[in-house]
């Protein structure tokens, strides 16, 4: 009887032990931010006057036409469909941005949101000065061509990222 007990207790303890570890596993678990974008190759990979000469190539299969994109930002200083998904974490841990889009993006940590590199994109966004760390040499590490990924360690509560192609991609994570 005492046996069966401590064989009882064991694996009571066993489970207990594998919840615990299962949790602490989870909450250190990195934050996946989805990277998008849904430009539409045949536009933005044409020559001026129809396609971007922006230095930009789409290697995604998206519907929105370089045309519509301009539009777009002209209208709402935003294209919706290029975006940091989520926009907002709700605690501090590491994270690993993915590129789900068809242009290179870059998922650069800022101490305040401002324009990227591209001038005209600026303008048209509505950032005209441009965050410092999107002007720094260290920037070309945060950059995520299509289809790769990005990890951003020791992230902390308050920490701003954003794309310095896009400057009105960004996404931030709350101070507890």
């Amino acid at each position: 009887m005492k046996r069966a007990m401590r064989i009882s207790a064991a694996i009571g303890l066993a489970a207990a032990l594998t919840g615990v570890a299962a949790t602490l596993t989870a909450d250190q678990s990195p934050q996946v931010v989805q990277v998008r974008d849904d430009c539409d190759p045949a536009t933005f990979n044409a020559g001026p006057p129809d396609g971007p000469g922006l230095g930009h190539i789409c290697d995604g299969d998206g519907g929105t036409t370089f045309g519509e994109f301009i539009a777009e930002l002209q209208a709402t200083q935003v294209a919706e469909k290029w975006r940091f998904n989520p926009d907002q974490m709700s605690e501090p841990r590491n994270i690993v941005a993915q590129n789900r889009g068809g242009e290179t993006h870059s998922f650069t940590k800022v101490a305040k949101f401002g324009g990227g590199q591209v001038p005209v994109l600026n303008a048209l966004s509505g950032n005209p000065v441009p965050a410092p760390e999107c002007l720094a040499a260290s920037v070309g590490a945060t950059f995520i061509p299509s289809g790769g990924s990005h990890a951003e360690n020791g992230v902390m509560g308050g920490d701003k990222f954003q794309c310095c192609i896009h400057p009105w991609m960004r996404t931030t994570v709350r101070k507890r």
